[in-house]
């Protein structure tokens, strides 16, 4: 059955905006502290803006369905290709009662003050089927929920901005002292705060996993991806200030710390449970939306693979919508298994964020590593190839520069694996019986899938 070429360029960039955009990781961010400042700056320099303009000329020179997939098999083989892959979705099912965990938070503080654990871990299950079901529905319908999440944290963030302000305005200070010493970077927040800000920027690649459906992708990827990444850099660092001026580093939640902004400058307005109310509703549309948007674009890549032989053919079944049935029944039994086995080893919702967050990026960045060596490869091996958008420069420096954004991705990587300050019992040695069990898993599937 042919696709329907139905994504244009608005849908393209509202869908590349919910995608990265993580209102879920800005307060994760803002905990580190004033020094975070230092720390966005340089990784949107040297990680970011390379990553955008590195995926902006590949999905605009090789604009096919299966973006990541389609790349790596064309510069290192299918076996690369297809090993990427597995890395790149099965980080999906394993991240998601992250965000899950998070609404339920959010919920439980708006209409269910005393909820318990594992109460919010039932109302994760049940979203994660409903997230499921729209995942099967045509794209056409289907795409309507990130454009409808990109509103929603657009208002957010605006809300954010306004409250922050109003809060400053009537207190005649900040929650936190900001000066230049502070400001400046120290080695103990870099060890967690580079991880957290390859959380947050994660995803310019993804919008490319659709491109068989899209109107005109290789105009359209590069204008998506290039006014994205600066929006969204901009964006970034206006959340986290506002965070700042409001809540003291030491009590912000991960899970629920964007809410906390609104419940906390409101605290005697008269209004305050009104707008608390539709903030958290929001901000779960914004955080539910995300979901969507990375279902449909990873969900289509696996299945891609698998229907190239590469991996299992449960994972390439599509129903008649042309969604991918298979990947995605798979990947909610795997969310499922995963918020219920991390139910039992953490002790509240914030500790299950960082948990399931710390494992899923691990092997999300698995991926990563292979996209920019595939890049340089590529740009040597297939220097004919018409390039709609090409990063600027001499070849010396996309080449430099794809360098150095896999040094970033390898830093975190190692950072996430050692957790440095973190109980060797229940938070590392989870996290690296996960990766394990990840890493043998896929090479078991891909020896049992149809040979080079």
């Amino acid at each position: 059955m042919e696709r329907k070429k139905i994504l244009r360029f608005k849908d393209l960039a509202l869908f590349t905006f919910c995608a990265i955009f993580g209102l879920e990781a800005i307060a994760a961010s803002a905990a580190i502290g004033p020094s975070a400042i230092f720390w966005w700056l340089l990784c949107l320099a040297c990680y970011f803006i390379p990553f955008g303009m590195i995926a902006a000329e590949l999905g605009s020179t090789y604009p096919e369905q299966g973006g990541l997939y389609v790349w790596i098999k064309k510069a290192m083989g299918r076996r690369w290709a297809a090993r990427s892959v597995w890395y790149y979705w099965i980080s999906l099912p394993v991240w998601l009662p992250a965000i899950y965990i998070a609404i339920a938070d959010i919920l439980g503080h708006i209409f269910f003050p005393g909820i318990t654990f594992w109460q919010q871990i039932a109302i994760s299950v049940v979203l994660i089927w409903i997230a499921l079901g729209i995942n099967l529905c045509p794209l056409n319908a289907s795409k309507w929920i990130p454009n409808i999440g990109s509103v929603a944290q657009f208002s957010i963030v605006a809300g954010m901005i306004a409250t922050a302000a109003l809060f400053f305005l009537k207190n005649g200070r900040m929650a936190n002292r900001i000066t230049l010493a502070e400001v400046m970077p120290n080695m103990n927040a870099a060890l967690v705060f580079i991880p957290m800000i390859i959380y947050n920027l994660q995803g310019c690649e993804l919008v490319s996993s659709a491109a068989g459906e899209m109107k005109n992708p290789a105009r359209d990827i590069p204008r998506a991806l290039i006014l994205c990444a600066f929006v969204i850099a901009v964006l970034y660092l206006m959340t986290t200030f506002s965070v700042w001026v409001v809540i003291p580093v030491n009590e912000i939640n991960v899970a629920s710390g964007v809410l906390n902004v609104f419940t906390n400058a409101l605290d005697d307005n008269i209004a305050k449970p009104f707008i608390t109310v539709a903030a958290g509703l929001l901000i779960s549309c914004a955080f539910f939306a995300g979901i969507i948007a990375w279902n449909l674009g990873l969900n289509r890549t696996i299945a891609e693979s698998a229907n190239n032989g590469d991996m299992p053919g449960i994972l390439g079944k599509m129903n008649r919508n042309m969604a991918p049935l298979g990947a995605s029944v798979v990947s909610g039994i795997i969310s499922t298994a995963v918020i219920l086995i991390y139910g039992f080893i953490a002790s509240d919702a914030a500790e299950l964020f960082w948990h399931t967050v710390s494992f899923s990026l691990i092997v999300q960045l698995f991926s990563n590593l292979m996209l920019f060596p595939t890049f340089i490869i590529l740009r040597n091996k297939d220097k004919g190839a018409p390039r709609p958008f090409s990063v600027p420069g001499p070849d010396w420096l996309a080449i430099f520069l794809a360098f150095l954004a896999g040094i970033f991705v390898l830093a975190a990587i190692v950072i996430l694996i050692i957790q440095p300050g973190q109980d060797i019992v229940r938070v590392t040695m989870p996290i690296i019986a996960g990766v394990i069990t990840v890493v043998i898993a896929g090479e078991i599937l891909l020896s049992r899938c149809k040979p080079e």
